[in-house]
C-alpha cells in the first residue's frame, strides 16, 4: 500500500473522528503541495484534543505503529514517520512554526505539536504564573496576622504542621498558591479563614474578594460549604457579613462576564476584573483554555488562590492545570525565606524533608488530615487504595462488613439483560422520593441524595442505556406515567444541560428538575440559584440537554451524593483509569456501591492519566522529564 492510500485509510478509519479528517483536509489544502505527513500530524492532534491533550508528543508517535489500531486490522502495520524526518518534513511546509511564530500549527523544542491556539494558552498560564511567583512576599501587619492566625487555628499538635494554617499563611504571603486535598481534609474550611485572615489586615476595607468554581452546582456546593465554616468563625460581625454578601461566590463564566453568541468575555487584558483577591475552588475542572483566559482578566498584582483536589479526573475539554501546577511543584516543600517569616508568625518550625528543592517551592500545600474520621471510615479507605492505584488494598475494604448506615460494595456486573432487574430496588429507593415530592425545591433536594454514575456514556451499561432502564422502571411502578416517559417531559424528571447558553446564562453540567409551574400548572425546568432560589425555565428555551438520572463520572465532578451507584462496563477501556475510579467515589458522602467485573475493577485503579502537555516544564523546567506514555496518554 502506498503512503498516499495508507494515509487515506488510516484518516476514513474509526481512529479519526469526522472534526479530525476535516482539520486534516483544512491543513492539506493550506499547503502548497500533498504531504502525508503533515495532513497526519494534523489530524493527530485534533484527535488528541478530543482527548483532552494540549498537544502531540513526537516521543509517543514517531517510528511506531500507528496507536489505536486492534492487531488484527491490516492498518495495525502502518508505521507513522520517525521524529526526525516528521519534524524536517513538517519545518519545510510554511505550516508549523516555532515557538512566537504565527503559524497555525507550532513545534517547541521538546518536540511537542500544538495549535496555535493551544500553544498561546499555555504560554500566557505560564507566565501569569511564574510572574506571580517573582514578586516578593506581600506587606502584611506581622503583629496582626500572628494574633488572627493563633485564634483562627488555634489547634496545633507541638512536632506536627498545621495544614490548613500553613496553607492560609501561604494565601496571604504571596500572590499565588494552591490548596489541594482530598474529600474531608477541610478546604473551604480553610478558605473561610484564609479570606477572614485578609480581611483582618489593617486597611482591608476596600479589598474586594471573590470566590468562584467552574459550574453552578459547583457554586451551590461551595456556598453551603463556607456557610458551614462560618458558624464558629472566631472573627468579628463585620468580617461575617462580608464572607457572606450575597455577590462573594459565583461561576467563573458569570465572574468574567459572558457575551451572548460569542466565545470572548467582557473582561480580559483590557478591561481586568474588579478584584484584589481570587479564590478558584474545584480548579481540577479548569481547563487549560478557560484558565488562560481567566488569567488574562485578573489585575496582575491580584492574589489567586488555586483549591481542588489534583487526584480527580482532569477537566473534559483540553488541558489539566491544577495537575500540570502540582507536578512542577514541590509539594509541602518549602524555601528557607518562607520557613523563616512562618516561624516568625506562628512560633512553629516547619517539619518535613530538606533535600535539595528541584521545582517550585512555597505554591501547592497539601492538606494531608481527614477531619471525616468516624463518618465513612470504609469509604476514605477505599479513596486512599484507589488514589494509590493499590487495586488488592482497595478489593479487602470493599469486602468488608457494613459500617452502620454506610454501604462500600463491590456487587458483580450483571449481563446487560439482567441489569434492569439489578437496578430496580435501588431505583424505588432513592428516585422514587424525586418523584412523589411535593415541589419543584423538595425534588431538587431529592435529586442531590443519590446518582449513578457511568465510566461511558455509550454501551449496556452507559449513560444513555441505563437513563432508559430508569424511565421504564418508574413507569412500571407507576411513579411516571408511561406515555410521557417515551415521548415527554413529566414531574420530577431530572435534566442536564449539555451546551452552554450565554443568554439564559445556563451552563453545560446545569442540572433542573421537570416541575409544574405556580400558575397554570404547566411543566417548566426549575434549576437550584447560587442564591439558595430557584430559576424556572420554560422547556422549549432550554439548550441541549439529556435526561439525568444517570450520568458520567466526568460530568458529576463538583457535585457529591448521599450515595452514589458506580457502573463499570464490562470490558477494558482507555476512559477505565483511577482517576475516573476515584472521582466517582468522591462523589458520595456516605456509601458507594460498585457495579463491576472485579479484574475490570482491578485494571482501572492501575491506570493512570497522564495529559500531554509542556505546561510543567515551563514553569520548572528541571522538574518534571519526560516519561514513557501512560494510560490515557
Amino acid at each position: 500500500m502506498s503512503q498516499l492510500a495508507s494515509l487515506s485509510s488510516l484518516l476514513e478509519s474509526e481512529a479519526f473522528n469526522p472534526i479530525d479528517r476535516h482539520f486534516a483536509d483544512l491543513v492539506r489544502r493550506l499547503s502548497n503541495h500533498d504531504c502525508p505527513a503533515l495532513v497526519l500530524a494534523a489530524a493527530l492532534v485534533s484527535r488528541r484534543l478530543a482527548d483532552g491533550h494540549p498537544c502531540l508528543p513526537w516521543a509517543h508517535f514517531g517510528g511506531r505503529a500507528f496507536p489505536g489500531m486492534p492487531l488484527d486490522n491490516n492498518l495495525s502495520s502502518i508505521l507513522c514517520p520517525s521524529q526526525e524526518e516528521w519534524e524536517r518534513t513538517l519545518k519545510g511546509t510554511g505550516l508549523v512554526g516555532q515557538p512566537g511564530e504565527c503559524k497555525p500549527l507550532i513545534l517547541d523544542r521538546c518536540g511537542r505539536l500544538y495549535l496555535q491556539r493551544f500553544w498561546s494558552y499555555e504560554q500566557t498560564v505560564a507566565n501569569d504564573i511564574l510572574a506571580r511567583l517573582r514578586q516578593p512576599p506581600l506587606a502584611l501587619d506581622a503583629g496582626t496576622l500572628t494574633n488572627s492566625l493563633a485564634r483562627l487555628f488555634p489547634v496545633s499538635t507541638p512536632g506536627e504542621t498545621n495544614w490548613q494554617k500553613l496553607a492560609a499563611f501561604t494565601a496571604v504571603r504571596q500572590r499565588f498558591c494552591v490548596i489541594t486535598g482530598g474529600p474531608g481534609t477541610g478546604k473551604t474550611w480553610t478558605v473561610a479563614r484564609l479570606l477572614a485572615l485578609l480581611l483582618e489586615q489593617p486597611g482591608s476595607e476596600s479589598v474586594r474578594i471573590k470566590v468562584a468554581a467552574p459550574t453552578g452546582k459547583a457554586v451551590a456546593r461551595l456556598q453551603e460549604s463556607l456557610a458551614k465554616a462560618m458558624t464558629d468563625l472566631p472573627c468579628s460581625d463585620t468580617v461575617k457579613a462580608r464572607l457572606q454578601a450575597k455577590d462573594l461566590t459565583t461561576t467563573i463564566h458569570r465572574l468574567l462576564g459572558t457575551i451572548p453568541n460569542s466565545v470572548k468575555f467582557r473582561h480580559g487584558r483590557d478591561h481586568p476584573l474588579p478584584a484584589e483577591v481570587l479564590v478558584v475552588d474545584e480548579s481540577s475542572m479548569v481547563s487549560l483554555s478557560l484558565m488562560a483566559k481567566l488569567l488574562s482578566a485578573l489585575k496582575p498584582d491580584a492574589r489567586l488562590v488555586l483549591v481542588g483536589d489534583k487526584d480527580q479526573l482532569p477537566p473534559v475539554d483540553p488541558g489539566g492545570v491544577l495537575g500540570d501546577i502540582c507536578r512542577a511543584a514541590e509539594i509541602n516543600r518549602f524555601s528557607e525565606d518562607f520557613c523563616s517569616d512562618y516561624k516568625q508568625c506562628t512560633g512553629e518550625a516547619l517539619t518535613g524533608d530538606t533535600g535539595p528543592l528541584r521545582g517550585l517551592p512555597d505554591v501547592v500545600v497539601q492538606l494531608r488530615t481527614n477531619y471525616r474520621s468516624g463518618e465513612a471510615t470504609a469509604l476514605q479507605d477505599l479513596s486512599i487504595a484507589v488514589n494509590e492505584g493499590n487495586a488488592l488494598a482497595a478489593l479487602r475494604v470493599l469486602r468488608k462488613p457494613a459500617e452502620a448506615n454506610v454501604v462500600v460494595a463491590l456487587k458483580a456486573l450483571p449481563q446487560p439483560k439482567d441489569l434492569k432487574k439489578v437496578l430496580r430496588d435501588a431505583v424505588l429507593a432513592h428516585y422514587g422520593p424525586l418523584l412523589k415530592a411535593g415541589s419543584a425545591a423538595e425534588a431538587l433536594t431529592a435529586l442531590g441524595r443519590f446518582r449513578i454514575l457511568c465510566a461511558v456514556r455509550e454501551g449496556p451499561y452507559g449513560v444513555v442505556t441505563i437513563n432508559r432502564l430508569v424511565e421504564e422502571i418508574l413507569a412500571e411502578a407507576r411513579l411516571a406515567p408511561a406515555d410521557k416517559v417515551k415521548f415527554g417531559s413529566y414531574p420530577g424528571k431530572p435534566v442536564m444541560v449539555t451546551a452552554n447558553n450565554y443568554a439564559l446564562k445556563l451552563f453545560n453540567g446545569d442540572t433542573g428538575v421537570v416541575w409544574p409551574d405556580g400558575g397554570g400548572g404547566t411543566l417548566m425546568v426549575h434549576f437550584p440559584e447560587e442564591t439558595g432560589l430557584v430559576r424556572v425555565i420554560a422547556r422549549e428555551r432550554l439548550p441541549e440537554h439529556e435526561t439525568v438520572y444517570a450520568m458520567t463520572v466526568h460530568k458529576s465532578q463538583g457535585s457529591e451524593f448521599d450515595r452514589v451507584l458506580l457502573v463499570l462496563p464490562d470490558r477494558e477501556s482507555p476512559v477505565l483509569t483511577r482517576e475516573l475510579v476515584y472521582t466517582g467515589l468522591t462523589r458520595a458522602r456516605q456509601s458507594i456501591e460498585i457495579l463491576a467485573n472485579e479484574k475490570i475493577l482491578q485494571s482501572a485503579i492501575k491506570a493512570h492519566v497522564e495529559l500531554a502537555s509542556g505546561l510543567s516544564d515551563q514553569l520548572a523546567p528541571q522538574a518534571i522529564p519526560p516519561g514513557p506514555p501512560t494510560a490515557g496518554s
